[in-house]
Protein backbone atom coordinates (compact mmCIF):
# COMPACT_ATOMS: atom_id res chain seq x y z
CA UNK A 1 0.00 0.00 0.00
CA UNK A 2 2.69 2.25 0.94
CA UNK A 3 4.49 1.82 -1.97
CA UNK A 4 1.55 2.30 -4.59
CA UNK A 5 0.64 5.96 -2.47
CA UNK A 6 4.06 7.44 -2.79
CA UNK A 7 3.48 7.29 -6.40
CA UNK A 8 1.34 10.33 -5.67
CA UNK A 9 3.49 13.34 -4.69
CA UNK A 10 0.74 15.73 -3.98
CA UNK A 11 -0.19 12.92 -0.92
CA UNK A 12 0.73 14.85 2.30
CA UNK A 13 2.56 12.36 4.36
CA UNK A 14 3.33 12.35 8.21
CA UNK A 15 4.57 10.58 11.02
CA UNK A 16 3.29 9.73 14.82
CA UNK A 17 4.25 7.49 17.55
CA UNK A 18 1.51 5.10 16.92
CA UNK A 19 0.58 5.67 12.80
CA UNK A 20 1.57 6.52 9.57
CA UNK A 21 -0.54 9.11 7.78
CA UNK A 22 -1.01 9.67 3.65
CA UNK A 23 -3.73 12.50 3.62
CA UNK A 24 -5.33 14.29 0.22
CA UNK A 25 -4.53 10.87 -1.69
CA UNK A 26 -6.36 11.57 -5.47
CA UNK A 27 -8.22 8.79 -6.32
CA UNK A 28 -10.31 10.77 -9.22
CA UNK A 29 -10.49 13.79 -11.27
CA UNK A 30 -12.59 16.26 -8.22
CA UNK A 31 -10.94 18.04 -5.49
CA UNK A 32 -13.29 15.80 -3.21
CA UNK A 33 -12.40 12.87 -5.16
CA UNK A 34 -9.63 12.25 -2.13
CA UNK A 35 -8.97 10.00 0.64
CA UNK A 36 -7.16 9.80 4.04
CA UNK A 37 -4.67 6.40 4.79
CA UNK A 38 -3.59 5.51 8.30
CA UNK A 39 -1.35 2.69 8.83
CA UNK A 40 -0.80 2.11 12.59
CA UNK A 41 2.72 0.70 13.38
CA UNK A 42 1.69 -2.10 15.56
CA UNK A 43 0.29 -4.67 13.00
CA UNK A 44 -1.54 -7.40 13.20
CA UNK A 45 0.23 -10.25 15.16
CA UNK A 46 -1.01 -12.76 12.46
CA UNK A 47 -0.65 -11.07 8.62
CA UNK A 48 -3.51 -13.71 7.49
CA UNK A 49 -5.84 -12.01 9.68
CA UNK A 50 -5.45 -8.58 8.74
CA UNK A 51 -8.06 -6.37 7.82
CA UNK A 52 -8.72 -3.03 6.16
CA UNK A 53 -11.79 -0.55 7.57
CA UNK A 54 -12.83 1.96 5.09
CA UNK A 55 -15.46 4.84 6.27
CA UNK A 56 -17.43 6.85 4.42
CA UNK A 57 -18.96 9.96 5.96
CA UNK A 58 -22.59 11.54 6.25
CA UNK A 59 -24.02 14.43 5.71
CA UNK A 60 -27.08 14.30 3.82
CA UNK A 61 -24.79 13.33 0.35
CA UNK A 62 -24.99 17.48 0.45
CA UNK A 63 -23.04 18.96 3.58
CA UNK A 64 -19.86 20.25 2.90
CA UNK A 65 -18.53 20.40 6.43
CA UNK A 66 -19.22 16.88 7.14
CA UNK A 67 -16.06 15.10 5.15
CA UNK A 68 -13.50 12.84 5.75
CA UNK A 69 -12.01 14.42 8.40
CA UNK A 70 -15.09 13.55 10.94
CA UNK A 71 -13.40 9.99 10.96
CA UNK A 72 -10.44 11.12 13.05
CA UNK A 73 -11.67 11.43 16.55
CA UNK A 74 -12.62 7.88 16.69
CA UNK A 75 -9.23 6.78 14.72
CA UNK A 76 -7.86 8.51 17.44
CA UNK A 77 -9.18 6.92 19.87
CA UNK A 78 -8.51 3.35 17.97
CA UNK A 79 -4.79 4.14 17.58
CA UNK A 80 -4.48 4.51 21.50
CA UNK A 81 -6.22 1.27 22.17
CA UNK A 82 -3.34 -0.78 23.34
CA UNK A 83 -5.47 -4.12 22.58
CA UNK A 84 -4.55 -6.68 20.16
CA UNK A 85 -6.30 -5.93 16.63
CA UNK A 86 -6.68 -6.75 13.01
CA UNK A 87 -6.72 -3.76 11.50
CA UNK A 88 -3.73 -3.36 8.87
CA UNK A 89 -4.83 -0.11 7.98
CA UNK A 90 -8.04 2.80 8.01
CA UNK A 91 -9.35 4.60 4.89
CA UNK A 92 -11.63 7.73 5.10
CA UNK A 93 -12.77 8.75 1.75
CA UNK A 94 -14.58 11.91 0.14
CA UNK A 95 -16.66 11.75 -2.59
CA UNK A 96 -18.55 14.07 -4.72
CA UNK A 97 -21.80 16.28 -3.37
CA UNK A 98 -25.05 17.45 -4.25
CA UNK A 99 -25.73 20.81 -4.21
CA UNK A 100 -26.49 22.98 -1.52
CA UNK A 101 -26.86 26.39 -2.13
CA UNK A 102 -28.82 27.08 0.77
CA UNK A 103 -26.10 26.31 3.02
CA UNK A 104 -25.17 28.93 5.50
CA UNK A 105 -21.69 28.60 5.70
CA UNK A 106 -20.63 27.25 1.89
CA UNK A 107 -23.62 27.21 0.09
CA UNK A 108 -22.34 25.62 -3.41
CA UNK A 109 -21.97 27.10 -6.50
CA UNK A 110 -23.12 25.87 -9.91
CA UNK A 111 -20.22 25.93 -11.55
CA UNK A 112 -18.47 23.48 -8.96
CA UNK A 113 -18.06 20.32 -10.33
CA UNK A 114 -17.79 18.44 -6.96
CA UNK A 115 -20.69 19.83 -5.40
CA UNK A 116 -23.77 19.22 -8.10
CA UNK A 117 -23.69 15.01 -8.27
CA UNK A 118 -26.75 13.23 -7.91
CA UNK A 119 -27.21 9.62 -8.04
CA UNK A 120 -25.28 7.58 -8.76
CA UNK A 121 -22.91 9.91 -8.68
CA UNK A 122 -21.92 9.40 -5.18
CA UNK A 123 -21.85 5.36 -5.23
CA UNK A 124 -19.65 5.88 -8.77
CA UNK A 125 -17.19 7.59 -6.18
CA UNK A 126 -17.48 5.05 -3.61
CA UNK A 127 -16.55 2.04 -6.00
CA UNK A 128 -13.84 4.35 -7.80
CA UNK A 129 -12.16 4.68 -4.50
CA UNK A 130 -12.55 0.54 -3.59
CA UNK A 131 -11.20 0.04 -6.97
CA UNK A 132 -7.90 2.32 -5.95
CA UNK A 133 -7.57 0.47 -3.14
CA UNK A 134 -8.31 -2.80 -4.39
CA UNK A 135 -4.70 -4.05 -5.33
CA UNK A 136 -3.14 -3.50 -2.14
CA UNK A 137 -5.70 -3.08 0.59
CA UNK A 138 -6.95 -6.92 0.09
CA UNK A 139 -9.98 -7.71 3.01
CA UNK A 140 -11.88 -4.98 3.97
CA UNK A 141 -14.81 -3.96 5.96
CA UNK A 142 -17.08 -0.94 4.51
CA UNK A 143 -17.94 1.04 7.19
CA UNK A 144 -20.85 4.54 6.96
CA UNK A 145 -22.48 6.68 9.33
CA UNK A 146 -26.02 7.83 7.92
CA UNK A 147 -25.89 7.73 4.07
CA UNK A 148 -22.35 6.98 4.65
CA UNK A 149 -24.26 3.54 5.59
CA UNK A 150 -26.27 3.81 2.40
CA UNK A 151 -23.63 3.89 0.31
CA UNK A 152 -21.82 1.18 2.20
CA UNK A 153 -24.76 -1.02 1.52
CA UNK A 154 -24.93 0.10 -1.93
CA UNK A 155 -21.30 -0.34 -3.23
CA UNK A 156 -21.63 -3.88 -1.75
CA UNK A 157 -24.73 -4.86 -3.54
CA UNK A 158 -23.14 -3.90 -6.53
CA UNK A 159 -19.48 -5.33 -5.85
CA UNK A 160 -20.88 -8.73 -5.10
CA UNK A 161 -22.59 -8.45 -8.32
CA UNK A 162 -19.32 -8.66 -9.76
CA UNK A 163 -19.27 -5.20 -11.28
CA UNK A 164 -15.53 -3.06 -11.52
CA UNK A 165 -13.47 -5.72 -11.16
CA UNK A 166 -13.28 -4.93 -7.17
CA UNK A 167 -14.54 -7.93 -4.45
CA UNK A 168 -16.57 -7.11 -1.88
CA UNK A 169 -15.79 -6.28 2.08
CA UNK A 170 -16.22 -8.85 4.48
CA UNK A 171 -18.44 -7.13 6.13
CA UNK A 172 -20.58 -4.37 6.84
CA UNK A 173 -20.88 -1.73 9.22
CA UNK A 174 -23.57 0.71 9.31
CA UNK A 175 -24.09 3.77 11.74
CA UNK A 176 -27.52 4.83 11.95
CA UNK A 177 -28.04 4.54 8.01
CA UNK A 178 -30.52 5.62 5.53
CA UNK A 179 -32.24 2.01 3.62
CA UNK A 180 -35.33 3.59 2.55
CA UNK A 181 -35.65 6.87 1.45
CA UNK A 182 -39.47 6.98 0.61
CA UNK A 183 -40.03 5.83 4.26
CA UNK A 184 -37.84 8.33 5.32
CA UNK A 185 -39.62 11.78 3.29
CA UNK A 186 -42.69 9.90 4.40
CA UNK A 187 -41.87 9.81 8.24
CA UNK A 188 -40.81 13.18 8.58
CA UNK A 189 -42.61 16.18 7.62
CA UNK A 190 -39.87 18.79 7.63
CA UNK A 191 -39.36 19.90 4.13
CA UNK A 192 -35.84 19.43 4.33
CA UNK A 193 -35.80 15.80 4.28
CA UNK A 194 -37.90 16.12 0.73
CA UNK A 195 -35.16 18.30 -0.01
CA UNK A 196 -31.94 17.18 0.24
CA UNK A 197 -33.32 13.66 -1.03
CA UNK A 198 -34.69 15.26 -4.26
CA UNK A 199 -30.95 17.01 -4.43
CA UNK A 200 -29.41 13.58 -4.24
CA UNK A 201 -31.71 11.44 -6.37
CA UNK A 202 -34.00 13.62 -7.93
CA UNK A 203 -37.58 14.43 -8.22
CA UNK A 204 -38.66 10.98 -9.60
CA UNK A 205 -39.79 8.65 -6.58
CA UNK A 206 -39.14 5.78 -8.90
CA UNK A 207 -35.86 6.52 -8.32
CA UNK A 208 -35.85 6.65 -4.65
CA UNK A 209 -37.18 3.03 -4.66
CA UNK A 210 -34.91 1.58 -6.91
CA UNK A 211 -31.90 3.15 -4.90
CA UNK A 212 -33.12 2.32 -1.65
CA UNK A 213 -33.60 -1.72 -3.00
CA UNK A 214 -30.05 -1.58 -3.82
CA UNK A 215 -29.09 -1.44 -0.20
CA UNK A 216 -30.50 -4.80 1.08
CA UNK A 217 -29.79 -6.49 -2.25
CA UNK A 218 -27.40 -9.11 -0.78
CA UNK A 219 -28.90 -12.44 -1.95
CA UNK A 220 -25.42 -13.79 -2.52
CA UNK A 221 -22.92 -11.89 -0.41
CA UNK A 222 -21.09 -13.64 1.94
CA UNK A 223 -20.24 -11.44 4.74
CA UNK A 224 -21.72 -10.44 7.98
CA UNK A 225 -23.50 -6.87 8.55
CA UNK A 226 -23.74 -5.08 11.98
CA UNK A 227 -26.28 -2.44 11.95
CA UNK A 228 -26.24 0.48 14.51
CA UNK A 229 -28.71 2.58 15.47
CA UNK A 230 -29.19 5.24 18.59
CA UNK A 231 -32.45 5.26 20.76
CA UNK A 232 -32.12 8.84 20.86
CA UNK A 233 -31.00 9.32 16.92
CA UNK A 234 -33.08 12.92 16.58
CA UNK A 235 -32.35 12.89 12.25
CA UNK A 236 -32.89 9.27 10.94
CA UNK A 237 -35.61 7.02 12.67
CA UNK A 238 -34.69 3.60 14.08
CA UNK A 239 -37.47 1.91 11.82
CA UNK A 240 -34.68 2.21 8.78
CA UNK A 241 -32.12 -0.15 10.74
CA UNK A 242 -35.13 -2.06 11.86
CA UNK A 243 -36.72 -2.39 8.14
CA UNK A 244 -33.16 -3.06 6.68
CA UNK A 245 -32.57 -5.70 8.58
CA UNK A 246 -35.82 -7.48 8.12
CA UNK A 247 -35.32 -7.22 4.49
CA UNK A 248 -31.58 -9.25 5.56
CA UNK A 249 -33.21 -11.86 7.56
CA UNK A 250 -35.80 -12.86 4.20
CA UNK A 251 -32.63 -13.00 2.28
CA UNK A 252 -31.61 -15.65 4.77
CA UNK A 253 -29.49 -13.47 6.96
CA UNK A 254 -29.17 -15.28 10.55
CA UNK A 255 -30.52 -12.49 12.71
CA UNK A 256 -27.60 -12.74 15.77
CA UNK A 257 -27.72 -10.63 18.98
CA UNK A 258 -24.37 -11.24 19.51
CA UNK A 259 -21.12 -12.09 17.36
CA UNK A 260 -21.20 -14.87 15.31
CA UNK A 261 -18.89 -17.75 16.61
CA UNK A 262 -15.44 -17.41 15.38
CA UNK A 263 -15.60 -21.53 15.49
CA UNK A 264 -18.62 -21.53 13.03
CA UNK A 265 -18.45 -18.38 11.20
CA UNK A 266 -19.76 -18.96 7.75
CA UNK A 267 -21.17 -15.25 7.10
CA UNK A 268 -24.72 -13.97 6.29
CA UNK A 269 -25.57 -13.05 9.86
CA UNK A 270 -27.21 -9.48 10.60
CA UNK A 271 -26.67 -8.08 13.63
CA UNK A 272 -28.51 -4.74 15.41
CA UNK A 273 -27.02 -2.71 18.19
CA UNK A 274 -29.10 -0.24 19.93
CA UNK A 275 -26.76 2.80 21.24
CA UNK A 276 -27.54 6.04 23.07
CA UNK A 277 -26.50 9.30 21.63
CA UNK A 278 -27.68 11.97 18.77
CA UNK A 279 -27.40 11.24 15.60
CA UNK A 280 -24.09 13.57 14.52
CA UNK A 281 -22.09 12.43 17.95
CA UNK A 282 -21.60 9.30 16.57
CA UNK A 283 -18.31 10.60 14.75
CA UNK A 284 -18.23 13.92 16.80
CA UNK A 285 -17.52 12.11 20.29
CA UNK A 286 -16.27 9.20 18.50
CA UNK A 287 -16.71 6.60 21.29
CA UNK A 288 -19.39 4.99 19.75
CA UNK A 289 -18.10 4.80 16.53
CA UNK A 290 -14.77 3.49 17.68
CA UNK A 291 -16.33 0.99 19.78
CA UNK A 292 -18.49 -0.91 16.60
CA UNK A 293 -15.22 -0.71 14.70
CA UNK A 294 -13.21 -2.82 17.14
CA UNK A 295 -16.55 -5.35 17.03
CA UNK A 296 -16.92 -5.52 13.34
CA UNK A 297 -13.04 -6.09 12.95
CA UNK A 298 -12.96 -8.85 15.55
CA UNK A 299 -12.01 -12.04 14.44
CA UNK A 300 -15.47 -13.10 15.20
CA UNK A 301 -17.08 -11.22 12.70
CA UNK A 302 -14.83 -11.88 9.59
CA UNK A 303 -16.09 -15.20 8.23
CA UNK A 304 -14.24 -18.18 7.69
CA UNK A 305 -15.40 -18.92 4.50
CA UNK A 306 -12.81 -16.89 1.46
CA UNK A 307 -16.83 -16.22 -0.80
CA UNK A 308 -16.82 -13.29 0.96
CA UNK A 309 -14.29 -11.72 -0.58
CA UNK A 310 -14.55 -13.37 -3.62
Amino acid sequence: MTEQISCFPSAEYHESSSARYWNDVPYGSTRLNLLDICVPKRQPEDASQAIWLVYIHGGAWRDPLIDRKSFKTALDMLLEDDQPHNIAGFVSVDYRLSPYPSHPILPSSPSDDSRNSQHPEHLDDILGALLFLSTEAGRYILCGHSCGATLAMQATALLNGGRRGTRPPVALLGMEGIYDLNALVAKHSHPAYREFITGAFGEDEGTWITASQLCCELQKWQGNALLIHSINDELVDMQQTDSAVEKLVIQGFTRTTAAPSSVKNDGRRVSKIVIDCMHDEVWEQGTELAKAIRSVTDESWIPNTSSATC
